[in-house]
């Protein structure tokens, strides 16, 4: 049984002269890798790669970076993680979320801000006003492992 469960998503940015435009581009980011990646949208490219209708060794960049990192963890776990359970669908949701929201924080970044917070479903980067990085979640992208749960 799969069970579609949707994610509360929060922004709070302390830059006084931060664009809102890069707001709405960090949750255009969202909406767009969720779309690249749910195992519930059949058009999506993860959908795509599992039913065959892409050539495994011509996949984009992100789903090529998602699915690598997947691998690093069943590797890394002894496969007490993979995202390829018999019987069932590709399913990259659990590093998904992780990776979508650190990329979205360097979109962040990269516009200007230097204090936020980016809550998406309890996967949490936030940079402080002394230019701390804090992060908590599940799997830390990059499989850095400096992740506090």
């Amino acid at each position: 049984m799969r069970v579609r469960v949707p994610i509360e998503v929060s922004l709070r940015v302390d830059d006084e002269d931060f664009p809102a435009a890069a707001a709405d581009g960090l949750f255009a980011w969202l909406r767009e890798a969720d779309a690249r990646f749910s195992p519930f949208r059949e058009d999506s490219e993860g959908c795509r790669l599992d039913r065959g209708e892409l050539d495994p060794g011509h996949l984009g960049p992100h789903l090529t970076e998602v699915l690598d990192l997947c691998d690093r963890y069943r590797i890394a776990t002894g496969g007490a993680f993979d995202v390829r359970l018999p019987g069932r669908r590709l399913d990259p949701c659990a590093v998904v979320k992780g990776w979508s929201v650190q990329k979205g924080a360097q979109l962040l970044r990269a516009a200007g801000a230097r204090r936020f917070c980016l809550n998406a479903g309890c996967e949490v980067f936030a940079v402080t006003a002394d230019r701390r990085v804090l992060r908590t979640g599940g799997f830390p992208a990059g499989g850095s492992g400096q992740v506090a749960a």
